[in-house]
């Protein structure tokens, strides 16, 4: 345990807490979790619909980051806004007004509804906007939410890089428990954790390996690339040529929720505590690795 935690709060932007000192060369992102909705969001969907797209609890489930030695950074702003897990090219251009077909650079995820600025709800398919978004708009969602988000975390990378030679990276998520009509994978059954590397790209398979490791080893199904191979914070920050190594966790929701209620289930602490148990695994091995 390291003691006291230094904390910086953007309100609806951003919280980042450190460890006061002797930090491993590590941080866990929670991108997609925030739930302070600005004050010009709108929404026809209702809000059970609009949470569902929420990464919910997975604050909480990391938050012992900090006291085990590693940085930790929380969206506070809803991925329904924007979503910090996309390129900020990933839009599809009928939401935004006047835009045309050459003026970004979708992907699948803006045509499942689902890219920086989404289109329908996780749960149903709802439309989540009625009218397109102005590009001021836009503008203004980018320059005080998205890149304050990606623009802290590249410092906080930056910064164990200079001090150790090398950071890691785990961004992390959940996921349900089956697959819903805007995944890839719709209907699929998903395992306990899934983790991405971006099919090998973002970080040393050592890395990975270790977390396959430490949560295989307290029961759990674990997979790898499987479901999600890593989405938009580890293709920006993760680039093991410049000894910065990256990966996506993915928790499946029924372990820890009730994925109709949102209610938190009995076994909440327990995977926390197992959470915590890898959040140590990995400091050690960050730790290790980079001396």
């Amino acid at each position: 345990m390291t003691g006291d935690i230094d904390e910086i709060y953007i309100p609806g932007v951003l919280r980042r807490r450190e460890p006061a000192s002797n930090g491993a060369p590590l941080v866990f992102d929670i991108p997609r979790s925030g739930a302070e909705y600005p004050r010009d969001f709108r929404s026809p969907a209702s809000f059970n619909d609009v949470k569902s797209s929420i990464s919910t609890y997975v604050e909480e489930l990391f938050s012992a980051a900090p006291d085990l030695g590693a940085g930790w950074l929380y969206a506070c702003f809803p991925n329904a806004y924007i979503d910090a897990n996309r390129n900020e090219n990933d839009i599809d251009p009928d939401l935004i007004e006047g835009a045309g077909p050459g003026d970004f650079a979708p992907t699948q995820k803006s045509s499942l509804g689902v890219g920086l600025i989404h289109s329908v709800t996780d749960a149903g398919g709802m439309p989540l906007q009625e009218v397109p978004i102005s590009r001021a708009d836009l503008a203004r969602r980018l320059d005080h939410f998205y890149w304050p988000y990606h623009n802290t975390l590249a410092d906080m990378l930056q910064a164990r890089r200079e001090a150790a030679g090398m950071a890691f990276h785990v961004s992390c998520h959940s996921m349900a428990s089956v697959a819903r009509k805007v995944s890839v994978d719709a209907g699929a059954q998903r395992s306990d954790f899934d983790i991405g590397d971006g099919n090998g790209v973002t970080c040393e398979r050592g890395f990975v390996d270790a977390v396959v490791e430490c949560l295989s080893g307290l029961g759990y199904r674990v997979t790898v690339n499987k479901h999600f191979a890593g989405a938009e914070c580890i293709h920006k920050h993760g680039d093991p040529q410049t000894a910065c190594h990256s990966l996506q966790i993915e928790t499946r929701r029924g372990l820890y929720m009730d994925e109709e209620t949102y209610a938190k289930k009995p076994d909440f602490a327990k995977i926390q505590g197992d959470i915590g148990t890898l959040i140590g695994a990995l400091t050690e091995y960050a730790s290790t690795r980079s001396r």
